[in-house]
């Protein structure tokens, strides 16, 4: 399909060559059919200062840009929301795209409206680095934003809603990086305050946008098979129905096929074709009562055969959005599968208006707003995200925090928790308290001692079993799939180095002092303190952690602690830094310099990061310090990914080959279960390896059932490393390990 026909296709399977503009009065309509006696004039009032303000804009189809407000409004309108939200459809883009400040919209429609917009609203006079950190720092504040007032995503999700419809005038690559950024963004957050209709239509453009031609395809496909299976589908509604009838359940049945992205994507989960899936014909029935609900899901199972492992009650346990229903797929007589969902009328109008279905309005107004377990999601999101700074971990993390696929575990009292698929007792640890994660060292699931990194499935009883001695790692970032676990593990690494730094930035600090022989009781805290806003730091800790990080040298840093009319004695500045370095030279580099090679400057100073504790054979990558020479790294270490190194400070280094004399130091903590014996059949298994091991800690607790083994190891290469741990493995009761650096 050329890019002529797609664009053509794209207009008209979203209806925009058959869908009119709408106009105030249509959103007036609309809007008082469910809110009678609410105050209309406020809405017009809305438009028409929205129309003065994009007076003369127009969009890229060249239409004029108040089309887009109002399709907005409509479509806050159509979903039952309240005054201020559909009037802030009509403003929503005046502050950012108009010459219209925040305090004009509170002054003329209230603080409530002026803080919808704001929130929508992107950060426009704030100069960034790249692209990424805009687009970070523009969700960190919707996000924020969000938080405090939900209305601001529903506005925004009805805002990207008609962008979404009217993509087809902008060129293919933004096309597909738009709707990219839809399925990854906003689709979940539909998801996840439950506005389901919102959430399918957001997919269904972004598929049509990203892949029309699959989207053709598909859709050629479905209506064929509708169309052939119409009497089988109106034939089974009828049965329904007349079971209903004949056991006296009160409700409604409806059929349809299950949208196009979900069955793409389906389809591409297990590698087949539409003839490989079963479950795209859906019915559903709505009763008027729980016991109904059950009442119908026997009955549907006494008159047609289900198949096994199909059945899900989100009645008993609800989605985190709240979704509740039963689920079932059955057989036909013909053989063709089926899915069911039974579930009562409230169930359904949650389901598909979410979190405006919790709402209570008076005259089309709000009055409970934030008092949902919508907004407290939004709020631990916007909490954890508070202390990430990096963009490119921010947007890892925010997307993580908002993946769909869900699984439920138990806790040993029988609390439901939900986590992502895929996520490990690890996971589980850090979402009852971050403390548990922070000490977890294994886990029992279902009653069976388990590795820190196994994945859980739904159903699942986890109980976590701690140790006051135990820390985080830099491995564990390998385990846990949910961002949270992520971000409370990166928050102590950052943490914990920067204790280190500050340690280390005190004593170069005092050292220098006393270099230049100045007295260190002289210079106490609180004369530090009071040159800290001349040297720009906010906290002591701040200017040590900068000496210890080398963001500073601490010749630079004792210099405005020096009498005015000291003159330095004993070598230079340069000569001590000089000296410094040939000693560290002569120190690092007889291990590491002829272990890695640094492309095209042989004779640098080289040193194997302690953070990640890189060993021959790892992938490595290099990055160019202050005062420390090449810093060597592994690849996907997450201190360095935090630590945004510039592009130009990279450089590419490689690992100059096995040499008979060279040895690493690898520290890894060994779980086991305790019995009688373990310690000799560890330590057999580690010397089998011809392995050298410099310290060793072993810990057993009788009532966890469980042995701690701490190793530090000399190996020589990666593969000498792995030779270890597949040793290890054939232990009888090794249940994991850690690489702890």
């Amino acid at each position: 399909m050329t890019l002529k026909e797609q664009l053509s296709a794209i207009k008209e399977w979203a209806g925009l060559s058959k869908t009119k503009n709408r106009t105030v009065d249509d959103v007036v309509r609309v809007f008082l059919e469910n809110h009678p006696d609410a105050d209309a004039d406020y809405l017009r009032r809305a438009h028409a200062f929205a129309h003065q303000a994009h007076e003369g804009q127009t969009r890229k189809s060249g239409e004029p840009y108040i089309i887009h407000p109002v399709a907005v409004a409509y479509i806050l309108a159509e979903r039952k929301l309240d005054l201020e939200t559909v009037a802030a459809g009509f403003l929503h883009d005046v502050v950012e795209d108009c010459e219209v400040e925040v305090s004009q919209l509170e002054k003329h429609f209230g603080k409530g409206l002026a803080r919808i917009v704001d929130g929508v609203t992107k950060i426009g006079k704030v100069k960034f680095q790249n692209k990424d950190q805009a687009q970070a720092e523009n969700y960190r504040k919707m996000i924020l934003a969000m938080s405090e007032d939900i209305r601001v995503l529903v506005v925004k999700l009805a805002d990207r809603c008609h962008n979404m419809s009217t993509l087809g005038h902008l060129g293919e690559e933004k096309r597909r990086r738009i709707s990219q950024e839809t399925l990854d963004i906003y689709t979940p957050l539909a998801h996840r305050i439950g506005m389901s209709n919102l959430k399918l239509e957001l997919e269904r453009l972004s598929f049509l946008h990203m892949e029309p031609d699959a989207y053709a395809e598909l859709d050629k496909q479905l209506t064929d098979r509708e169309r052939s299976n119409k009497g089988v589908l109106e034939s089974i509604a009828h049965e329904m129905e007349g079971l209903m009838e004949e056991f006296d359940v009160q409700g409604d049945v409806s059929s349809r096929i299950k949208s196009h992205y979900s069955i793409y994507r389906k389809m591409r989960r297990k590698k087949c074709t539409l003839d490989g899936l079963y479950d795209y014909y859906a019915f559903r029935i709505l009763t008027h009562s729980v016991g109904d609900c059950y009442k119908m899901f026997g009955l549907l199972h006494s008159k047609w055969r289900h198949i096994p492992g199909r059945i899900k009650d989100f009645i008993a346990t609800p989605k985190s959005n709240l979704y509740q229903s039963i689920h079932t797929t059955l057989l036909s007589e013909r053989g063709q599968p089926f899915e069911v969902q039974v579930r009562t009328h409230t169930m359904h109008r949650i389901a598909e208006e979410g979190v405006a279905a919790h709402w209570t309005y008076k005259n089309g107004r709000l009055l409970s707003v934030g008092k949902n377990e919508f907004v407290s999601w939004l709020r631990r999101v916007a909490d954890e995200q508070k202390e990430v700074q990096d963009s490119d971990e921010f947007l890892e993390t925010i997307k993580g925090q908002l993946q769909t696929d869900e699984i439920l575990v138990f806790t040993p009292n029988s609390e439901i928790k939900t986590l992502p698929k895929g996520a490990t007792p690890l996971d589980f640890a850090y979402h009852i308290h971050t403390e548990v994660g922070h000490q977890a060292v294994a886990a029992k699931v279902d009653g069976k001692m388990v590795p820190l990194r196994s994945e859980l499935q739904s159903g699942s009883i986890v109980e976590i079993i701690t140790s006051a001695g135990q820390t985080p790692s830099e491995e564990w970032l390998q385990y846990v799939r949910s961002s949270s676990a992520r971000s409370k593990i990166r928050a102590w690494l950052r943490a914990r180095a920067r204790e280190k730094a500050v340690e280390m930035g005190r004593n170069l600090f005092e050292r220098e002092l006393k270099r230049c022989k100045v007295p260190l009781k002289k210079i106490s805290n609180n004369v530090i303190q009071g040159r800290l806003k001349t040297l720009g730091y906010k906290k002591i800790d701040d200017f040590y952690s900068a000496i210890g990080f080398g963001n500073i040298t601490p010749n630079k840093a004792v210099k405005p602690f020096l009498p005015e009319d000291q003159t330095e004695t004993g070598p230079s500045a340069d000569q001590v830094r000089e000296s410094r370095l040939q000693r560290a030279f002569q120190r690092i580099s007889r291990k590491s310099r002829n272990m890695v090679l640094v492309k095209g400057t042989p004779e640098v100073l080289v040193n194997l990061s302690k953070c990640c504790n890189p060993i021959l054979g790892d992938p490595i990558v290099g990055h160019i310090t202050q005062g420390r020479g090449v810093m060597v790294h592994k690849k996907g270490c997450k201190t360095l990914q935090s630590q945004n190194v510039p592009p130009e400070r990279k450089i590419p280094v490689e690992w100059a080959g096995p040499s008979d004399n060279q040895v690493f130091e690898v520290a890894i903590r060994v779980y086991t279960e305790d019995r009688p014996g373990m310690i000799a059949d560890v330590t057999a298994a580690i010397s089998d390896a011809k392995t050298n091991v410099s310290n060793m800690k072993a810990n057993t607790d009788t009532e966890k059932s469980m042995g701690v083994f701490e190793f530090v190891l000399q190996v020589n290469a990666l593969t000498h490393f792995d030779k270890v741990i597949g040793n290890l493995k054939k232990v009888r009761g090794f249940l994991g390990y850690d690489r702890i650096r």
